[in-house]
């Protein structure tokens, strides 16, 4: 994840998928696949999380509220101290719906569900998931509530709100709220399922969904809102089966993203090795780590810029999305040590919060 955020800085912000393969280097291909896998896992996770923690509670107690009331504040995060993170300004016109969006809309769906059985959410997870790539060619302009719910269910696009300000659907929530249905179904089989067992079904799921990937990719028929073009080259074609379509997830995607992570889920179900200690630090305070790394790496590149050289009357909040000057950018590989310092600040900050909120000193940590 910081892999992907840095990257945008090394070239302008704005760096879309590689669609076009004979256009990207080989290292901006694989920095952007490696991330790939970020956004799916984590929504998948949302959803485990809830099933997990939905196993332990009575039946009789709120739990769609306590979804949906999470849900609401992703949303609010997102159009609010994220989209500043972001942009560091308050004027910027154009709104990003982006991840944490599109957790929280799904979340808030996992609330106004509860009422079905676990097996209909599932199913209704899968359909969303597997089946919404045919609905790619559906497009509306208007009326223009019906192109507004759209563009939030399923076709990327750009809704006007007043005057020159908009939104864009970053992450339409279709197969996102797929995904959170399917990972509650997982958590709550999780929590009473025998170690073996989850061993055993989780490496056979991981097997399934890279075996129908490849096999989707084969074909080139379904699964993708964009078919793979092969030339015969190796490197070429292995790039081309890989670039699928993020925004909104493809059943392509989903498949190939998820795959190896329920393997090495399947292999770590047991225990994790001692060297991953840090990320678990991280991963104790996720949306904290979100945010604060999104404010880190942009305030390190203004310095940087300032450093380069840029006076600061170069900096345009309004006409920028980052602010930072026209012409500003570092090279390709120096996003690694970009990652490494900022994940250096970020550590000890994320050890604070996490003691923090441990004591639960203060409410609003629930949430955060």
């Amino acid at each position: 994840m910081v892999i992907d955020h840095a990257r945008e800085y090394s070239g302008g912000i704005g760096v879309t998928d590689p669609m076009k393969l004979d256009e990207v280097s080989p290292l901006l291909f694989w920095m952007r696949w490696l991330t790939h896998f970020c956004a799916p896992v984590f929504t998948l996770l949302a959803g485990v999380s809830a099933g997990m923690q939905a196993a332990g509670v009575d039946a009789k107690s709120p739990w769609s509220w306590h979804h949906i009331t999470r849900g609401l504040v992703l949303v609010l995060l997102e159009f609010t101290v994220i989209h500043i993170a972001w942009t560091f300004s308050v004027v910027w016109p154009m709104h990003y719906a982006q991840v944490i969006w599109g957790i929280g809309v799904s979340l808030i769906m996992l609330g106004l569900l509860q009422r079905l059985p676990v097996a209909a959410r599932v199913a209704l997870g899968a359909l969303f998931v597997a089946g919404h790539n045919a609905l790619d060619t559906v497009h509306f302009t208007s009326p223009p509530w019906l192109h507004w719910l759209w563009a939030v269910l399923h076709d990327r696009q750009v809704m006007s709100l007043w005057g020159e300000y908009t939104v864009r659907t970053s992450y339409p929530v279709l197969p996102m709220i797929g995904l959170v249905l399917l990972g509650d179904g997982v958590g709550r089989w999780y929590v009473g399922a025998h170690s073996a067992q989850r061993r055993a079904l989780l490496a056979r799921a991981g097997v399934a969904a890279i075996a129908a990937f490849v096999l989707l990719r084969a074909v080139n028929v379904y699964g993708d809102l964009h078919p793979a073009i092969y030339t015969g080259a190796p490197l070429h074609d292995l790039m081309a089966a890989l670039n699928v379509t993020k925004y909104p997830m493809s059943l392509s995607f989903v498949l190939m993203t998820l795959g190896p992570t329920l393997l090495l889920w399947s292999r770590w179900d047991a225990g994790v090795p001692a060297w991953t200690a840090p990320l678990r630090t991280l991963g104790q305070v996720p949306m904290f780590v979100y945010i604060t790394h999104l404010y880190l790496l942009h305030a390190l590149a203004l310095l940087w810029a300032l450093a380069a050289g840029y006076a600061w009357s170069a900096f345009d909040f309004r006409r920028a999305i980052t602010g930072l000057p026209q012409g500003f950018a570092f090279p390709l590989w120096q996003t690694f040590p970009f990652v490494i310092t900022t994940l250096l600040l970020l550590y000890p900050a994320a050890v604070w919060y996490a003691s923090l909120r441990a004591s639960k000193r203060y409410p609003i940590t629930r949430y955060l």
